[in-house]
């Protein structure tokens, strides 16, 4: 089977679970699809009928989907008939170049209105910085950002549905800031950056304990907010969360690091003795996906790569598939080079 119909497979039962636990009637046709590619793949089975496919869903990729067709991923796609965090990473990582070239041209557009100000570096910061930190938000908050660029918040933006709701509240992930889906038993966030930071929950009535330390998780009244859509807070904010992470330990060396510089030409740029350091943070739970879209992407041959330490076991594999002028590091050992090349000068 080509790679364009695995993805189109994998993009078919992501989107399906994501329907299935409320709108049904939606899932349908994705199963049916998704249920006659599944048959090509192995044409001595009988095509599974949608509601069986359903429960597929509920269980391990690796036990049902080959290799070849589920590539990184191992997890189920539902859990207690809700979209589990492989769902959500299937459904954004598949779908990147779209995702990436809209948000892209939206970036574009920021961009090239900053370069016509006078202190656009700053206000491109400013609004890089906002979606960061600011995943949910009330109108008034983005107002001296979004005014000044002439933005909408709808483009950014949007209504929080009711599922990631409990009585009117929604309980915000300590680390990215952005809402979990509270109705489940066990509560994460989809981010595999900050479920390495501890952020697992479960329910214990109406309160929800974390499961390493037991503290107790506070919601917070929804009404008269919105929440950053899923494309940013993919594409922007958790890269943003290593970017942020990345300048303060870059800092502390008494290097001389800016974010965005030349209104977003880099993530980071170091400067080292005459040499600068160009730096593109990424946090992606797919290593072949990542790599694909590195080797799409127009960048300097000279970038460097950086990817969370916990994903230190895919640092082999991403420097055989990425191009070989691009370097590529973990966390941890871009600040052990940095160190390096500084104590040269």
């Amino acid at each position: 089977m080509d790679t364009q119909l695995s993805q189109r497979l994998l993009l078919l039962l992501a989107h399906a679970a994501t329907y299935c636990h409320n709108n049904r009637a939606a899932a349908l046709p994705l199963l049916r699809e998704a249920s006659a590619l599944l048959w090509r793949i192995n044409p001595d089975q009988p095509p599974l009928r949608p509601m069986a496919l359903e429960d597929f869903l509920s269980r391990p990729a690796t036990e049902w989907l080959p290799e070849f067709v589920r590539g990184d991923y191992e997890g189920a796609f539902l859990a207690a008939g809700l979209p589990t965090v492989t769902c959500h990473e299937v459904a954004v990582e598949m779908d990147a170049k779209q995702i990436w070239d809209r948000i892209q041209s939206k970036v574009k557009d920021i961009r090239d209105r900053c370069r016509l100000k006078q202190h656009g570096d700053e206000q491109y910061r400013r609004f890089r910085q906002l979606l960061i930190e600011e995943p949910v938000i009330t109108p008034m908050q983005v107002a001296p950002v979004f005014i000044p660029l002439s933005l909408q918040l709808d483009e950014f933006y949007e209504e929080i549905p009711a599922h990631l709701q409990i009585e009117g509240k929604i309980y915000r992930c300590p680390e990215c800031r952005w809402p979990m889906h509270p109705l489940k038993q066990d509560v994460e966030c989809i981010s595999a950056w900050c479920r390495e930071k501890q952020s697992l929950y479960y329910r214990d009535g109406k309160k929800l304990l974390n499961r390493v330390n037991g503290i107790a998780l506070d919601g917070e009244p929804a009404a008269g907010k919105k929440m950053l859509m899923a494309p940013f807070w993919k594409f922007t904010l958790l890269p943003g969360l290593l970017e942020l992470s990345l300048a303060r330990e870059i800092a502390a060396l008494g290097l001389a690091v800016t974010l965005w510089p030349e209104v977003d030409r880099a993530d980071l740029r170091v400067r080292i003795g005459t040499q600068d350091v160009e730096i593109d943070a990424k946090v992606w739970s797919s290593p072949h996906q990542l790599a694909h879209h590195v080797n799409s992407t127009n960048r300097p041959a000279s970038q460097w790569i950086v990817i969370p330490d916990y994903q230190s076991m895919h640092i082999p594999l991403l420097r055989e598939l990425i191009i070989s002028s691009i370097s590529v590091y973990t966390q941890r050992d871009c600040i052990k080079e940095l160190m390096r090349l500084a104590n040269t000068f």
